[in-house]
């Protein structure tokens, strides 16, 4: 199986310390060497300082010594799934992951966002998209070299134009909800302020109504060509992780 697509000889990929940010702590966490050991060597030549896990309990005990900046992230292991694995890292830790694997469908996406990755790579991956998601997460964009606000909200309208140019009719609740987000592009949105928007003053702790709706959203808004870029932020809300334009 090929788990690693190289557009370029290996020994082209040259170090741009500027682009790839040198001082970049790196855990990969897959039981596949023959994908985790070219991406580590790949990632040491740009300067990184790369560990490797082939288990989830491989995983913990390095980071008892060796404090990431960001976690390559396979979803099955060995020994549990990497969604349970964003979940509670996300709880406990500020690093970024990119969750890989070659379960691909717009729902697997969707659970790997929802469980708290930041970005989803379908396996096999392409070398130059995973360098440029790097380097973008690691200068604090979730885009990876694309246009600013390839996302339009018009309120007004009740409007959400996707990257692709394509314009789609929101219901009031989506309108609210993403209004609510995008106002806010780049910070964490409350649960409470998120509730709010949706209209719903009183709610049980334990509802799951907002991340209900989220997830419907995030369903609808995900394809093949482009993510919904709403963050989970664990136990606190959620945020609207790329640029947006906003009409009204």
């Amino acid at each position: 199986m090929v788990f690693l697509r190289f557009i370029r000889p290996f020994h082209e990929f040259m170090v741009d310390g500027d682009t790839m940010h040198a001082d970049t702590r790196v855990l990969i966490v897959d039981d596949e060497p023959e994908f985790s050991a070219p991406i580590k060597a790949i990632l040491e030549q740009y300067g990184m300082d790369v560990r490797e896990a082939a288990t989830a309990a491989q995983m913990h005990e390095i980071l008892q010594r060796f404090e990431p900046d960001l976690l390559l992230l396979d979803v099955n292991l060995p020994d549990a799934t990497g969604l349970d694995i964003a979940r509670q890292i996300k709880q406990t830790r500020h690093l970024d992951i990119i969750m890989m694997s070659a379960l691909k469908t717009v729902e697997n996406r969707v659970d790997g966002l929802h469980s708290g990755a930041d970005y989803y790579l379908p396996k096999p991956v392409d070398i130059r998209e995973l360098l440029a998601v790097i380097a973008s997460r690691r200068k604090g964009s979730e885009s990876i070299a694309r246009p600013a606000e390839r996302w339009v909200l018009d309120i007004s309208q009740w409007l959400l134009t996707t990257p692709d140019g394509e314009r789609h009719t929101l219901s009031i609740s989506e309108r609210n909800l993403l209004q609510a987000l995008a106002s806010h592009a780049g910070e964490t949105v409350r649960r409470s302020q998120l509730y709010e928007a949706l209209g719903v003053e009183d709610y049980e702790p334990e509802s799951r109504r907002l991340d209900i709706n989220i997830s419907r959203l995030r369903r609808r808004f995900t394809n093949d060509r482009y993510t919904l870029p709403i963050k989970t932020v664990h136990s606190l809300g959620y945020q609207f992780s790329e640029p947006v334009r906003i009409c009204s």
